[in-house]
């Protein structure tokens, strides 16, 4: 295919002009393949016009489009197209504020992952499942996601997503009050950020071994640990916080309800 072909449409920033220009080439496309009953050209372009019509706003006309892409992707069981389309329903109900309708999308799709054995695609939906259960504060099964997700990541010895899920379960954990797994985490995180800027930190000195700016010199090491230093000053603060507040609960209780009659009084009247 050439780099223009509109199979190939990405969701990349283009002006709405040449986003329209696509439009009507998909358009053109799906017409065509609906008449040599070319199914899986078909599948294609319904995709890439709910894509489209995503770009420019429009969440009603692309979940139209999704909606007849996942509708042939299963009269045809390609499951992979049915698993990208319940996928992308799931973006769009979760953009519409339809949380319910899009955590069924996701869980369909992970499913689908699931039984095909799709690792890449899988931790993406783990993440925006994640995402869902976040937003309806069901914390406990954000955290699973985000732990399924950590672990496929490190399947695949994927650096980013690894730290993205340790920073999400970073988060979440310290949402929940455990703030030593809170902190675990976010020590984790910062090994794969601080081997990520040794590799930077090493090509930067190779580049600029005959530089003159040798005296600028960022130990890198210890902008890792100061970081993590400050994450378990923030949290230790808060635990520090939090045993004030309870202390000062107790001592109110110690206070006796002045309006609560003494019983052992009522007995002897």
């Amino acid at each position: 295919m050439e780099e223009n072909d509109p199979k190939n449409f990405r969701v990349v920033e283009e002006p709405e002009d040449e986003i329209y220009e696509k439009i009507k080439e998909l358009k053109t496309c799906l017409a065509d393949a609906i008449e040599e009953k070319d199914q899986i050209t078909e599948e294609d372009a319904l995709s890439f016009l709910g894509l489209a019509y995503y770009k420019l706003g429009d969440n009603q006309t692309a979940k139209e489009y999704h909606q007849k892409h996942l509708q042939l992707s299963q009269e045809l069981k390609d499951e992979k197209g049915e698993r990208r389309a319940h996928s992308n329903l799931g973006c769009l109900y979760k953009i519409t504020g339809d949380l319910t309708t899009a955590r069924e999308h996701y869980i369909a799709a992970l499913d689908l992952a699931k039984e095909r054995g799709d690792k890449r695609p899988l931790g993406k939906i783990y993440n925006n499942l994640g995402n869902i259960y976040e937003l309806e504060t069901n914390y406990e099964e954000a955290l699973n996601c985000n732990k399924e997700r950590l672990a496929v990541a490190k399947e695949m010895n994927d650096q980013n997503g690894i730290g993205k899920a340790l920073a999400n379960l970073g988060n979440l954990s310290h949402v929940v009050g455990d703030l030593k797994e809170s902190i675990a985490f976010y020590e984790e995180m910062l090994q794969i950020l601080r081997a990520k800027l040794r590799i930077l930190d090493t090509l930067a000195e190779e580049e600029e071994s005959n530089s003159e700016d040798e005296g600028d010199f960022v130990d890198i090491d210890l902008v890792a640990q100061q970081a993590a230093a400050d994450v378990k000053q923030k949290m230790e603060d808060e635990r520090r916080e939090e045993e004030q507040g309870r202390e000062g609960v107790k001592k109110k209780r110690k206070f006796k309800n002045p309006f609560k009659k003494d019983q052992k009084q009522e007995k002897r009247r």
